[in-house]
């Protein structure tokens, strides 16, 4: 052997070999492990867990309908009752299915809000910034407000117009939930379910910003001008102009949390 050591036919350091000295036969190479061995174990509770959606998105079990008894299902999945009562406690967190006393367990309606709440609380739990919100509003709407005046049909544009309507009232109060129902409009027009669900699902979020914003009566105005041109753009099917007006909607008002000192939510102790 050199002092560089011996180089295999591949160019890289060869295999050394082992010199039996005691009889002993050399260890083995380990087996390298296959893909299948690097995933984790699911585990009963998942197993319960995921026959249930499963049933639901077959469409066995329709929103709004009663789940097989316990027992059933403890027979059916060969688990004890126990498991199925913890599975199913799992999944009424995540409001998939809701337990009614003396009644049992029916499915949710499964509408995304509901699906979609828990991220309200994630977002709490970690003390996201409404920052961070914008941040995400950024990456998704403004490419929303570019797709949708490439396939916005004539017909949806008359409830736009109806949308910006409702907007130019300087009602405070209504001011909130119709900027959220323009917003909304515009995902809608992508086709996308799973973009309309995440939208849907900060929807609380956003409320909280817009009632702060909403307050000043500047603030709306010059929303309402953004909202117009923003529409504008998707009327005549102009998706740059669409997009480039999303953006400058969302950074003018991103500014106007940050100079409002209401980056973050109120804690409990802050709450009024």
């Amino acid at each position: 052997m050199s002092d560089g050591g011996d180089l295999g036919g591949d160019g890289y350091p060869a295999t050394p070999r082992f010199v039996a000295t005691s009889g002993r036969r050399p260890p083995a190479a380990s087996p390298r492990p296959r893909l299948g061995m690097l995933r984790p174990m699911a585990g009963p509770l998942h197993d319960v867990r995921d026959h249930v959606v499963s049933m639901i998105v077959a469409g066995e079990l329709l929103p709004g309908a009663a789940l097989p008894a316990e027992r059933e299902l403890a027979i059916r999945l060969g688990v004890s009752r126990p498991l199925v009562r913890e599975a199913l406690r799992s999944l009424e967190a995540v409001n998939i299915v809701e337990s009614r006393r003396g009644a049992g367990t029916y499915v949710t309606d499964l509408t995304p809000e509901l699906l979609l709440a828990p991220l309200t609380y994630a977002f709490r739990l970690v003390h996201g910034s409404y920052l961070d919100l914008f941040q995400v509003r950024r990456f998704l709407e403004p490419a929303a407000a570019a797709e949708a005046a490439s396939t916005v049909k004539e017909d949806s544009l008359v409830e736009m117009d109806e949308l910006l309507k409702a907007l130019d009232e300087p009602d405070e109060d209504t001011f909130p939930e119709n900027d959220l129902a323009f917003h909304e409009w515009i995902v809608r027009q992508t086709g996308n379910p799973l973009l309309l669900s995440i939208i849907r699902g900060i929807r609380d979020l956003e409320f909280t910003v817009l009632e702060v914003t909403a307050a000043n009566t500047v603030n709306r105005e010059q929303s309402q001008i953004e909202h117009r041109a923003i529409g504008k753009a998707i009327r005549e099917g102009d998706p740059e102009r669409a997009k480039a007006a999303m953006l400058l909607h969302l950074a003018r008002v991103e500014d106007q949390v940050r100079s409002s000192g209401t980056e973050r939510p109120a804690s409990a102790g802050e709450a009024h």
